[in-house]
């Protein structure tokens, strides 16, 4: 495998450029191309002939970043910080995932959770007071069945969810915004080796790999095609 020469940039020379293109790349993606980046990745896996194509796909981008650590090492960078700089975003989404669930659904359904939970602080209340004598018997009997009542209502409602975005590409907004920021920055880095190194031609089929998971943004798998973002009310970086 061909090293690093003398004459290559450091990460810190690259970074700034990098994180330039990265921001241009994915500050303005829709909900809908950034769930398909996440959804991307597990569809590359499924789309695959075999496990060996698999393998060797992961190969042809540990091949390329070992030919230019410090484009990678840069992007890596960049990754993390835009991520955690635009989690805010994806929180939001995460939320609007959450509502376009429960307007599919239903009120009861929707607030299933909510539900369940109350029955168990009611009867967590009961259990606490009534070995001090601060509730009745009486009291306590009926806090108990109503507690319990609210616990069987939550998970039979739970049960009756039918909504895919209940478990959405937001419900974790952490790793949401580093699926999306790691592609973007990856994708910038690839496009500034290929401005920036002359031996970028030999890699370009490595190159390929990175640009076509980036290029999933706006390819929706049919793989989950029941999850649709299209309601979510947009928010800026």
């Amino acid at each position: 495998m061909q090293g690093q020469n003398s004459s290559s940039p450091q990460a810190a020379d690259v970074e700034p450029e990098i994180r330039r293109r990265t921001q241009a790349a994915a500050r303005h993606l829709t909900p809908a191309q950034a769930a398909n980046l996440v959804n991307g990745a597990a569809a590359a896996e499924r789309e695959a002939g075999s496990w060996e194509e698999i393998k060797a796909a992961e190969q042809l981008e540990r091949d390329l970043h070992e030919r230019y650590p410090q484009y990678f090492e840069a992007a890596e960078t960049v990754r993390d910080g835009e991520a955690r700089a635009d989690l805010p975003r994806f929180r939001a989404w995460g939320r609007e995932q959450r509502r376009l669930a429960r307007e599919a659904d239903g009120w009861l359904a929707g607030n299933a959770a909510r539900i369940r939970t109350l029955g168990g602080v009611l009867l967590g209340a009961a259990l606490v007071t009534k070995p001090f004598d601060l509730i009745s018997s009486e009291v306590f009997g009926i806090a108990a069945a109503v507690a319990a009542a609210l616990l069987v209502l939550g998970t039979q409602l739970l049960k009756k969810r039918r909504s895919p975005l209940w478990n959405g590409v937001f419900a974790d907004p952490k790793m949401a915004s580093a699926y999306v920021w790691g592609h973007a920055s990856r994708a910038a880095a690839t496009a500034l080796i290929r401005t920036r190194e002359p031996d970028a031609g030999a890699w370009e089929a490595h190159m390929l790999r990175i640009d076509g998971m980036w290029d999933r943004r706006n390819r929706p798998s049919e793989l989950f095609a029941e999850e649709d973002y299209s309601g979510i009310r947009y928010t800026s970086a």
